[in-house]
This record gives structure tokens, sequence and C-alpha cells, in this order.
């Protein structure tokens, strides 16, 4: 070692930036100095760290098997309707229409209806439920300026839960996603609308990997939930009648509704809502409703065209039920076993038809003649 190296040693030494090996621990010699850390449970004897699956509750209680006894016990008699054919509790939807096509007013009746317990396209009221609704389309004018035209003041819209352009992160994210399904538990909502889907996403609107995100994050979590949602959307351009973008869109949906939308007699309009596809058989081929502004802005359904064949077997399913003491709130899915269970063959669109008009006409099981159950139609 050179002279210079040797000074710049000591230098070092006396400074105290640098101890040499010899040197005493900076600790009296009686204390045993600072405590080993504790053993990470996390680590093996070779000190490589666990995967988190060694360490965490078992996979097999993480990821419990359906109760039956529970399922059953717990699962409705019928659907559970919140606007009877439109939408059932627990079920997602695609609702889809051209540009101002009035998607946005329908749904807004609709949710005004549930959140109040009005009557929603003309059925019985039923008891109001919690509406959330993600508008990213429409302004605050609109929006006050409709719900007056409905018939609505601010004190009539407490389960209305609204968010008008609200800054979500994008719901195809895992962010996005958990702040929405966490809004939707904390107001309780029966039905999330989401207005419209476009605005809600950050990928590609032609990419399927967008639409499988969405519902990895938002759908999926929402439906788990058994609550419904409406999500809006627009038409392709040209003869494309379907959402406009990947065709992997309408994949995770349970329903999708096209609708269309013709000029009416007095400023009423025509709404057509024809349904493209389902799972099950529960909603009806197609809705016709129409839009009325007097008293009141609102969206009524019309009865469907029935030739004198069909208006017979309706009738027919009517008797039948009657004859089988059947209550005349008996839902489609309960009136379709009863029927079946005596050799009675009706197609689904009959039984529901039947089941409806009995629910409508308010029957209470009367013994009467065919004339008269036809008559309810």
């Amino acid at each position: 070692m050179s002279d210079y190296d040797a000074a710049a040693g000591r230098a070092l030494v006396e400074s105290g930036a640098y101890a040499p090996l010899d040197a005493a621990p900076p600790w009296p010699a009686d204390d045993p100095g600072p405590p080993e850390p504790p053993d990470d449970p996390r680590r093996s004897r070779n000190g490589h760290l666990r995967s988190v699956s060694q360490t965490a509750t078992p996979a097999h209680k993480r990821y419990p098997t359906v109760d039956w006894h529970r399922l059953f016990e717990g699962a409705p008699d019928d659907i559970d309707w919140l606007v009877p054919d439109l939408v059932a509790r627990g079920q997602s939807y695609s609702l889809v229409s051209p540009a101002k096509a009035g998607k946005s007013l329908l749904m807004l009746d609709v949710a005004a209806a549930i959140a109040t317990g009005r009557s929603a396209l003309g059925n019985a009221p039923q008891v109001p439920a919690r509406v959330l609704y993600v508008d990213l389309e429409n302004s605050r004018d609109d929006l006050t300026e409709r719900l007056r035209d409905m018939g609505y003041g601010p004190g009539d819209l407490g389960n209305l839960r609204y968010l008008s352009f609200p800054s979500l992160p994008p719901l195809d994210h895992p962010a996005g996603g958990a702040d929405i399904v966490a809004v939707a538990e904390h107001h309780d909502a029966a039905l999330v609308i989401i207005d419209t889907v476009s605005r809600v996403v950050a990928g590609e609107e032609n990419s399927a990997d967008t639409f499988r995100a969405l519902y990895r994050h938002t759908l999926q979590p929402l439906k788990a939930a058994h609550r419904a949602v409406v999500r809006l959307d627009h038409r392709g351009k040209g003869a494309n009648i379907s959402a406009r973008g990947s065709s992997a869109k309408n994949d995770d949906v349970d329903v999708v509704w096209q609708l269309s939308q013709s000029p009416g007699p007095d400023g009423e309009a025509y709404i057509d809502l024809t349904l493209e596809r389902q799972r099950g058989s529960a909603h009806p081929d197609r809705l016709r409703l129409i839009r009325d502004s007097d008293p009141h802005l609102r969206h009524i359904a019309r009865p469907p065209e029935l030739s004198p064949t069909e208006r017979q077997r309706i009738g027919q399913c009517i008797e039948a039920m009657i004859q089988l003491r059947l209550p005349a709130d008996t839902g489609a899915r309960k009136a379709r076993v009863a029927l079946r269970t005596k050799g009675h063959k009706f197609r689904n669109d009959v039984i529901s038809a039947a089941v409806k008009a009995r629910k409508n006409a308010g029957q209470t099981c009367p013994r009467s003649s065919g004339d008269t159950q036809e008559a309810l139609i």
C-alpha cells in the first residue's frame, strides 16, 4: 500500500465514515445488540418467498360450492319483474337504437316509475325500488325538463339515484368497475342503467377485449349481487341493425332489445322493442309501446295484435287456469308447470298472454263461461 493510500485510510477512520474490521461495535460490551429480525412465515427454509396460495385461506374455502337448499329456498316461484316483460331483477340487458330514437327518454320514464312505485308501461304499480342511473349523455337541463313533463318533482325522486356526467374511471378497468359496484351497493340499487356504454369504456369499441373486460370488472359483479343492468347502445350504420362495434358486445348480456320509433297521431310516437336474443324464454318477441303526453309524458304498452285463433287459444288457457283454481296473480312459470302437469298443451307465449290478461283484469278465479274469459284478452 502506498503512503498516499495509508494516509487516506487513516483520514476516513478519523472522520467516522469508515470503521476498521477490528474496531469495537458502537454499543457497550454487555449489550447484545439489536435483535434478529423475526422469521417471515412467507419464507421457506432456504429463504425463498412462498407463493400466496401457500399461506392464504385454502382454495376450497375461498371458492365455496353452492348450497342447494339455500338456493332453492331463496328462488322466486316466477320471474321477478321490475317491469313486466321488459326488465327482470338480476338480469343484464342491452337496449340498442339509432341516435335520437328515444331510448334515454324511455329508460328515464321506466327508472322514475320503478323508483316511485308508479305504473311502468301501463302495468300495475309495484313497491318502489332503488335505481342507479349513470348518465353521460343528457344535460341536467334536459333531465329536469323531462322529469317535469312526466309529472315528477324533487320530492318524488328519493329512490332515483342519479350520476350526471360522473368522473368515473373506465368501467372496463378494475378501478372503474370497483367504483360503480361499490356505489350500487351503497345505494342498494335494484337496477343500474348505463347511458351509454360507449362513454364508459376506454378500450376500442371494435375490440372484443373491451367488452370482455367490461363484463369481468363491472357487469359480472353487479349480476352476482342480483342487480339488473340496462346499458344503452347505439346501432351500427347502414343496414346493420345490431349494436355498433364488436360483435362480442352482446355476448355477455341476457337480453338484447332493439328499439325503433315511428310517428303516431296527435304528436304521439310508436315505439317498437324487438327481441334480438335472450337467454331462456321469459321475454316476449316484441313489445309495442305508445309515447303519450296527455296529461303527462309516459310510455304505455299496447296490446298485441291477435288473430281470432290466437284469441281463442288464450281464452282456452285462461279457462284451464280457472278450472285448476290458480290464483289470478299466478306467474307464468308456475302456471306453465300446473297446466302441463294436468296434460294441457299451450305454447309459452299463449300462457304468458293468458297470465298477463288475468293479472290486468284483477280476476280472483271466478267461475264463468269461455266467452267471459275471452273478454279479458
